[in-house]
């Protein structure tokens, strides 16, 4: 893997933690609205970008059903994760949610795809690493179980969205897929926030900034940048860098909230860390003319 992209990912990865940051800051707004603020807010800045800054490339009616079928699916994610947070603890919805690279590795077994031992090991470590991070303060109750289970839905969800994006992400530009993507995701979420009772307008002006920073920072800057790096590496190797995020969500909530770093996080953070860099050093970049 290339230094460049290397960077991307490490980018991407702390982008990505400051949602639980965030999430906690305005914690007077229901998840589901934050989580639909997010998307909807990303997929209007990257539309705006476009119109005046990026060719109007055309999507073929195969593109525009992938892309619809990831953004269903990403939506779905989003709404498991913040629905098993009612159910379970964060701890819980963590760990199950960081299931994903599990579930990319069986789908690339049945793709035929072959990966280096050392793939399979860091794996191994960086799920273990998260494992020793959260079950310190795991539970298993009869409403987690129903939490847990969501968690790992949610995991299998956003795993589907990354394998589908590589295949989009072959001949779509990056951008034009991320528009399209968050925009149906957005929709998808709205759909599920009114089902479960919820009104989108369910926040203050005040929390407007924080609307435009989660659509800019955690998921134009976080998850758009994984869909660019997902045409150079495989699927696995982008789900299994968030595996990091609870060191770095660990060490800024220390540095915002002056919360204690669990010391779990001493003992576990070594294995993500070299898992994550196994899974890097041994993943080769794919080639394209």
């Amino acid at each position: 893997m290339t230094v460049r992209l290397g960077l991307i990912l490490l980018l991407a990865l702390i982008s990505v933690s400051s949602t639980s940051l965030v999430i906690r800051y305005v914690s007077s707004v229901p998840t589901l609205v934050l989580a639909f603020w997010r998307l909807f807010t990303a997929s209007g800045m990257m539309w705006g970008y476009t119109s005046f800054n990026h060719p109007q490339d055309k999507l073929s009616s195969l593109q525009i059903k992938r892309i619809f079928i990831a953004g269903l699916f990403l939506g779905c994610h989003f709404a498991c994760f913040f629905l098993a947070v009612r159910h379970t603890s964060i701890a819980n919805a963590t760990l199950f949610g960081c299931m994903a690279p599990v579930f990319t590795v069986i789908m690339s077994i049945f793709q035929k795809r072959k990966f280096s031992k050392m793939i399979y090991i860091g794996l191994a470590f960086a799920l273990l690493g998260a494992a020793i991070i959260q079950l310190n303060e795991f539970s298993l109750t009869s409403d987690s179980i129903f939490g847990n289970s969501i968690a790992l839905l949610g995991a299998f969800f956003i795993a589907v969205v990354f394998v589908i994006a590589e295949k989009i992400r072959l001949d779509t530009d990056n951008i034009i897929y991320g528009r399209l993507l968050f925009l149906i995701a957005s929709i998808a979420l709205f759909g599920i926030t009114v089902m479960a009772g919820e009104s989108i307008f369910n926040f203050k002006l005040e929390h407007i900034p924080w609307f435009i920073f989660l659509g800019l920072v955690p998921t134009i800057l976080g998850h758009n940048l994984f869909n660019y790096a997902v045409k150079y590496v495989s699927p696995t190797t982008i789900a299994s860098i968030p595996l990091g995020e609870p060191i770095i969500a660990s060490f800024f909530g220390y540095l915002l909230f002056q919360e204690g770093i669990p010391g779990a996080a001493f003992i576990g953070g070594p294995f993500i860390l070299l898992g994550i860099y196994m899974i890097i050093n041994f993943q080769k970049t794919k080639v394209f003319d």
